[in-house]
């Protein structure tokens, strides 16, 4: 697993300074998708490459070639197999963002927000310093 670990944080495996942690640092960047068992559709290997679903391996793979502009690993290779199974530990402790397909209906902290009533999405948002719920919002990072 340290292998798989070191890849991951790695650089060097991308041809534009990109390592697989650039995207995914606390689990960033995974839809909620990734906390189901693979094979199953990723958006990224749909929009990207046509494919309806994936195994783990192929989504590694698609991230070396596209975001990452690598070539791809051997199919055989140790460093496929390390990264693969690396990111399967990922998974098993993965937490889909509640904000991720709507973040104003799926802000947790909606209820408590005493500007709720005032569109707390809205750009110009003059209760955004006043919500007691931003340092608990899993929204507040996104833009």
């Amino acid at each position: 697993m340290a292998y798989g670990e070191k890849l991951y944080k790695d650089p060097k495996l991308s041809s534009n300074g990109l390592s697989c942690e650039t995207c995914h640092q606390g689990g960033n960047l995974f839809q909620a998708s990734f906390a189901k068992a693979f094979p199953h559709q990723v958006a990224m290997a749909k929009d990207q490459f046509g494919m309806s679903q994936v195994f783990l391996d192929e989504m590694v793979q698609i991230c070396m070639v596209a975001p990452m502009a690598a070539k791809a690993l051997g199919w055989e290779s140790k460093e496929l197999a390390a990264l693969t199974a690396y990111t399967a530990t990922l998974q098993t402790s993965f937490k889909p963002n509640p904000c991720a397909a709507n973040p104003c209906a799926a802000n947790p902290c909606a209820a408590k927000n005493p500007c709720a009533v005032k569109n707390p999405c809205a750009a110009k948002n003059p209760c955004a310093a006043k919500n007691p719920c931003a340092a608990k919002n899993p929204c507040a990072v996104k833009s």
